[in-house]
């Protein structure tokens, strides 16, 4: 989840380079998705991300064993060395965006795109309220393995409907302040005006471009890879 005080990048630049790695994602041989996997994890240690990308990586490390090992009994080594640096580069090239990108300037994108304000919110919205939701639930259920009250085989119809409630509360609590919120911005009025521009940085530019150039090169790196 984005914090105030962290690096940000154009939200334009962040959506190229997603759909650009995620397009590499789909052609990439095993050999150069590996170094795509690189890629990122240098981005995320370049702008100080290691903290983010370490919790991601834990918290789907499940996901990762589940899918990585039916995949390597029934397919072999190298199409689950495929599906294991699929899952890790998408999820790290999400959360980079997610992490790096102001909500607001992304919605502001999207209006001077004049796409409707309603719309244009959407991503915003998800990228804000959602993660808060869920970190409420995370919250709820470490309370409750410290009180001992998670555990057995059937003890789940217990606290899971604890669980329930909470995100239902917590959404409409975050619900009542996300409307206050966008009145006093003056959502949905005819025009509106910002205290800053959005501007392209040098960085930017220099995201955007490096990423175009893998993307270039593409075929020639998969054919390396075969030879």
């Amino acid at each position: 989840m984005f914090h105030p005080d962290s690096i940000s990048f154009h939200p334009l630049s962040g959506i190229f380079i997603l759909l650009v790695q995620f397009i590499l994602l789909l052609v990439l041989a095993p050999l150069p998705l590996s170094l795509l996997t690189i890629f990122i994890i240098f981005e995320f240690l370049l702008v100080g991300g290691r903290r983010s990308m370490i919790n991601l990586l834990w918290g789907i490390m499940p996901l990762i064993i589940f899918l990585t090992g039916t995949t390597l009994i029934f397919s072999g080594f190298t199409i689950a060395l495929g599906v294991f640096l699929r899952i890790i580069s998408g999820a790290l090239s999400f959360s980079f965006f997610i992490t790096f990108t102001n909500p607001s300037d992304l919605t502001r994108i999207f209006e001077s795109l004049h796409i409707p304000p309603r719309w244009a919110i959407i991503p915003s919205l998800t990228l804000t309220f959602v993660p808060r939701v869920i970190k409420d639930a995370q919250e709820t259920i470490e309370t409750l393995a410290l009180r001992g009250e998670i555990g057995g085989k059937w003890n789940i119809l217990k606290w899971m409907p604890r669980v329930f409630a909470i995100i239902i509360a917590s959404s409409l609590y975050r619900s009542e302040f996300l409307a206050q919120a966008l009145y006093f911005r003056g959502f949905g009025l005819p025009s509106r005006t910002h205290y800053r521009k959005i501007a392209f940085k040098r960085v930017d530019l220099l995201r955007s471009s490096f990423w175009s150039l893998i993307l270039v090169l593409t075929p020639q790196i998969n054919s390396l890879s075969f030879s």
